[in-house]
């Protein structure tokens, strides 16, 4: 049933799309949802790639905070900004770090993703990664040239991680200085 309706929409949605503003609104809401025909669809019908929601997420944002590859993957291939910030200055890294998306993770950085973007209330992928407990996602940006000092609060990521006592990711961080 569900492929049916998915694809009811796709087939019908250029239809709808009278408005390129409604197409782009509805790129969000097909991110949101994680339904890869109707984003593909939409981008195919001229929604712009990096439209933004009202806090200034993009579908790409969205769609590596929500952990749904196949639809980062189709936003690159749609040329989408990976480095665009919302209006709190996080990037779609921050999102997908944070929330442990580690094959998300790997492709932004392969994409060229900033490592060390400072959001307005000091967060970076790294902090974010390290107090979620995300070692996999720690080691990948210390490898990738993460900066370890940025601190959020008085505190680096590698502190933030003994706080929070996600003992991987401190064998992580001390493996990593050993080097």
């Amino acid at each position: 049933m569900k492929k049916k309706i998915a694809l009811v929409w796709a087939l019908f949605l250029p239809f709808l799309c009278s408005s390129v503003s409604f197409g782009e609104e509805s790129l969000i809401q097909a991110a949101t949802l994680g339904n890869e025909i109707s984003v593909k669809t939409l981008l195919e019908t001229g929604a712009k790639v990096d439209t933004r929601d009202e806090i200034g997420k993009t579908p790409l944002i969205i769609a590596a905070d929500k952990g749904y590859l196949p639809i980062v993957k189709l936003l690159f291939q749609k040329g989408a900004d990976v480095n665009a910030q919302n209006n709190l200055r996080w990037t779609s890294l921050m999102f997908a770090a944070g929330s442990g998306h580690s094959a998300i993770v790997q492709l932004l950085v392969e994409k060229g993703a900033n490592l060390n973007v400072v959001s307005k209330s000091d967060y970076t992928a790294l902090i974010l990664a390290s107090a979620g407990g995300h070692a996999d996602i720690v080691e990948l940006l210390l490898k990738r040239g993460a900066d370890a000092s940025l601190k959020k609060k008085g505190m680096t990521a590698q502190e933030w991680a003994e706080k929070l006592n996600n003992k991987d990711v401190v064998k992580v961080f001390e493996n990593f200085l050993q080097k």
